[in-house]
């Protein structure tokens, strides 16, 4: 009989994930467990497996389609089944999960960001009228041609609409003024089309597709900017001494580099013990303040696919070597793209080191639902006063963004203090975790 493999739940509050890459194609014998498919949502990338062993008879969505969770995604059939028509209780479900998929058009209005992917509503039909079978990219293909895709008749499994019942409509149709069809390139892996049409003002533009990770990133700037009163808090401080400790440790270290960062980290952990509304976010429906006694910070990743956020876990309670080591790990499972969605998963408090890059002073956005966010800058050979004298010395801009609705300013200060204790006389950070 042919499996229906729907598309699993892939994790706490996950509704939908972008196919990112089909391992398979119609025809292809699996196994049980092989990986078929590689899932997109706002966190990570998901290996799926398949659930039976047998052949694949539908692939119903393609490369780029966003599916919610629950959604038929490939039918297989089971290994010893001979190939036939589809059950009529599957055609159905094919004609669910179309539906399902429909994605109605965006609100000209601001969107409101949720901390996951909503699924979308499905579409109104008239009572009596059966629906079009077709993916959202095929509706979206049929737009652009002018096609009316109620009027094309589908040759797809279940009268399901493909891309070529489309275009075979389309082709004694204009092509619209400014538009440039991209032709696919032997043996490439066909994607959504680029679309580039000549701008208003002249001059081509190229309109990328807005998803994936940077829409997510999108939506939850947005949010975290509507739902917090956020104010930053500038200072320096001066990384010498640390810089000095650090390259003794380094120099007796083998597997590992301990980076400023991971002193950062281990700084601020320490420090959030004693300012625990840094390390807090407001329940907004119960109305309360939630102080975490747990110290889970969160590093911001610059990787291909857009800015990730991995935790290191109960860093208070790490040395900074396990730290480093630690992130050295994160870093490069995010910028594979082979990091899980629960490594990414429970920050209280988010650090942005951008100060390989450069730059002196910014204002970071809170990783919502988070109270705070320190941003590191470039470590800088600066000149200083030391005891009535100029001197060099290696000095580090902090800045500090904070909900102003739960801290205060001088809070926010004395937090930016306590840490800069840490990092200027790092024996004092070595004595605190003794």
């Amino acid at each position: 009989m042919s499996y229906e493999f729907k598309l699993p739940d892939l994790g706490e509050g996950i509704t939908s994930g972008e196919i990112k890459k089909w391992n398979v194609k119609n025809g292809d014998r699996v196994k049980e467990d092989d990986p078929i498919a590689e899932i997109e949502t706002d966190k990570a990338v998901v290996e799926v497996p398949s659930p039976v062993t047998g052949s694949i008879e539908d692939l119903r969505f393609k490369e780029g389609d966003s599916v919610p969770v629950g959604s038929v995604i490939a039918v297989i059939r089971e290994e010893g089944e001979s190939a036939g028509k589809t059950p009529a209780v599957q055609e159905k479900a094919v004609e669910k999960t179309a539906t399902i998929s429909e994605k109605p058009e965006p609100a000209p209005t601001t969107p409101a960001a949720p901390s996951a992917p909503v699924a979308p509503s499905a579409p109104v039909v008239a009572v009596g009228k059966v629906p079009v079978l077709a993916t959202p990219s095929t509706r979206m293909l049929a737009k652009q041609l002018g096609v009316n895709i109620d009027s094309v008749k589908g040759t797809g499994p279940g009268g399901r609409v493909t891309d070529e019942d489309v275009k075979a409509v389309g082709k004694s149709k204009p092509v619209p003024e400014g538009a440039v069809e991209k032709k696919p390139v032997e043996g490439e892996v066909e994607k959504k089309p680029v679309e580039a049409r000549v701008g208003r003002f002249g001059g081509f533009e190229e309109r990328v597709p807005f998803r994936g990770v940077r829409r997510v990133i999108s939506e939850n700037l947005l949010k975290s900017l509507q739902h917090t009163a956020q104010v930053t808090i500038f200072d320096d401080v001066d990384m010498t001494k640390l810089s000095e400790l650090r390259e003794q440790v380094n120099g007796t270290m083998t597997d590992v580099k301990v980076s400023y960062l991971a002193f950062t980290v281990k700084a601020v952990a320490t420090a959030l013990l004693d300012h625990p509304l840094l390390n807090a976010s407001v329940d907004e429906g119960a109305g309360e303040i939630v102080q975490k006694k747990y110290y889970h910070i969160g590093i911001a990743i610059d990787t291909p696919r857009g800015l990730l956020v991995a935790p290191v876990k109960d860093a208070d309670r790490k040395t900074i070597v396990q730290i480093s080591r630690e992130i050295k790990e994160l870093v490069e499972l995010a910028t594979s793209g082979k990091i899980s969605v629960e490594q990414l998963r429970g920050s209280t408090f988010t650090i942005a080191n951008i100060g390989s890059v450069g730059g002196l002073y910014s204002t970071p956005i809170i990783n919502y639902p988070e109270s705070a966010i320190l941003e590191m800058q470039q470590i800088r050979d600066m000149p200083r006063v030391c005891n009535g004298s100029l001197c060099v010395r290696k000095v580090m801009n902090l800045c500090l963004t904070i909900d102003h609705r739960i801290i205060d300013g001088a809070e926010g200060q004395r937090f930016i203090n306590r840490l800069k204790r840490y990092l200027e006389e790092p024996q004092f950070l070595l004595v605190s975790i003794v």
